[in-house]
């Protein structure tokens, strides 16, 4: 049995191939000490009030060449409120249907030209050093996908406190039922990754989005990091950065509560079974039927305590 995620160093790793100029990489291609180049790439659906936020910190990044929004058939003012923003490096690729995550990402895979490709969600903030610090990861571990922590915070809320206090509690294993606001103690190779994300775009060469994951998206994310350890790219999640959420929006992938949790539940069972062998193998799980109960349990926990604390609160309002 290996273990879920493993602390990296220096005599463990090779140092990364893309910092000699004329030297080769670990698949024997030419790179140089040049600009790779690092696309942002975000689908959104209906999403405006959310990418109004947020989509500030992503222009303020630290050197990306490019951001690719696509828009995945949206009836809202997206495409208006991104041309308001009146920055070059910004482009708008339409669906005229929504057709999906899945198929906006490899959208705007397709359409970005980076050797390094930053998936966002457009619910999200990051700090201005985030794609540089993943890139700096990916450079020192040899790295094909690199994450850092993200973490979910109110809309008053200082990101860079609540970056500083989540860090001070960090942990020396990430696993699949890890919570995705829990920081490693070091740089970490591990594919139980948050879904804001850089890659490298030969990974897309190899691996795909499970396209049977549909409606809410749960574990498309996790299935392709899985797939992609699989097909011999490495991992890592590193704790310099974080992204992070300051709300809560419509639009996108959120479902009425009931069918939210039914598509969860469904995709997680398809999950499970399509990588049994894998999570078995790094002890996360006995089987996928036992993973499956589990995680209904926790499911069901979380829906009653919400709606129990919700009636709650509500009478000690009518009071």
């Amino acid at each position: 049995m290996h273990s879920c995620s493993r602390a990296l160093s220096a005599t463990s790793v090779a140092p990364f191939a893309r910092v000699r100029v004329g030297g080769r990489d670990r698949y024997g291609e030419r790179v140089s000490d040049g600009d790779p180049g690092i696309s942002v790439v975000i689908p959104t659906y209906n999403r405006a009030p959310a990418l109004r936020l947020n989509f500030p910190y992503v222009l303020g990044l630290e050197g990306i060449r490019e951001v690719v929004v696509v828009v995945d058939g949206s009836t809202d003012e997206t495409r208006e409120l991104l041309a308001g923003f009146d920055d070059d490096r910004v482009r708008v690729v339409p669906h005229p249907r929504r057709r999906g995550s899945q198929a906006a990402r490899q959208t705007g895979v397709a359409a970005a030209h980076g050797e390094w490709l930053l998936m966002l969600d457009d619910d999200c903030g990051v700090f201005p050093e985030f794609a540089r610090t993943l890139l700096d990861a990916a450079r020192r571990w040899e790295a094909d996908i690199v994450a850092a922590p993200w973490l979910h915070i109110g809309p008053r809320a200082d990101p860079r406190e609540a970056y500083n206090i989540a860090r001070g509690s960090p942990s020396p294993r990430i696993g699949l039922h890890t919570s995705p606001s829990v920081f490693p103690d070091r740089d970490l190779e591990t594919p139980f990754l948050p879904g804001n994300v850089l890659i490298n775009r030969r990974v897309f060469e190899h691996v795909s989005y499970d396209a049977g994951l549909t409606r809410n998206a749960w574990r498309e994310e996790t299935s392709f990091y899985l797939d992609a350890c699989a097909a011999g790219f490495r991992c890592v999640m590193t704790p310099h950065t974080a992204s992070f959420q300051l709300g809560q929006w419509d639009g996108g992938q959120r479902l009425p509560r009931l069918s939210y949790e039914f598509h969860a539940l469904r995709n997680n069972w398809r999950f499970l079974r399509r990588h049994e062998h894998d999570l078995r193998a790094r002890g996360e799980i006995r089987s996928a039927l036992s993973g499956e109960l589990r995680f209904a349990w926790i499911r069901a926990s979380t829906v009653v305590g919400g709606y129990v604390g919700a009636r709650i609160r509500r009478r000690r309002h009518d009071r």
